[in-house]
């Protein structure tokens, strides 16, 4: 970035521009107005050494930004058994969705109402997120539940034992929620 100096017959305008390089094409883009010599004056002694020292940071900054981090492997060194090297943190975005829908609402409802020892909710929206993300079997989706961000450990069968007596469940709360026609 560096600095422009646009005079007018009244005025000078200070601007931060940017060189890019579009389409086989040299061209300039503004990124900042600072505004006029006159008006940095009131605020700043000297205006072009201020704005040279402002340019002079965002560069620094913009520098920072992009900096290449090299992460350094060794090819002989052994990965560690049985210990996790990777996580899934797609299912965040659901999250968001699952709880302004009101499943949490529903699922505390549930769980207080037919004395679940579980938390229903977790178990739940884990099985929600992983069907929609990985649609596979259950066997599947039980090991994929272990590595999320916060993993949810389950065994096979208490996962069905979950799933069976929470939707019988489910389904009697959802009619008993139901409004009853009118004649």
């Amino acid at each position: 970035m560096r600095l422009k100096i646009s005079e007018s017959k009244n005025s000078k305008s200070l601007y931060v521009i940017r060189s890019t390089y579009e389409n086989g094409k040299h061209s300039s883009k503004v990124v900042e107005r600072l505004g006029t010599y006159d008006e940095l004056k009131k605020t700043h002694d000297d205006p072009i050494a201020w704005t040279k020292e402002y340019i002079r940071k965002l560069n620094e900054q913009e520098k920072e930004e992009k900096r290449e981090v090299i992460v350094r492997f060794k090819q002989s060194k052994h990965l560690t058994k049985d210990k996790q090297q990777h996580f899934y943190g797609g299912y965040l975005f659901l999250q968001s969705l699952y709880n302004q829908l009101g499943f949490p609402k529903i699922c505390q409802d549930i769980a207080s109402r037919y004395k679940f020892t579980y938390d229903l909710n977790s178990v739940l929206s884990r099985l929600i997120y992983t069907r929609i993300l990985f649609p596979s079997s259950k066997k599947v989706l039980l090991n994929l539940l272990k590595t999320f961000l916060k993993p949810l450990h389950l065994t096979n069968t208490k996962c069905t034992e979950l799933l069976r007596s929470s939707l019988k469940r489910m389904t009697l709360y959802n009619l008993s929620c139901m409004p009853t026609a009118k004649n």
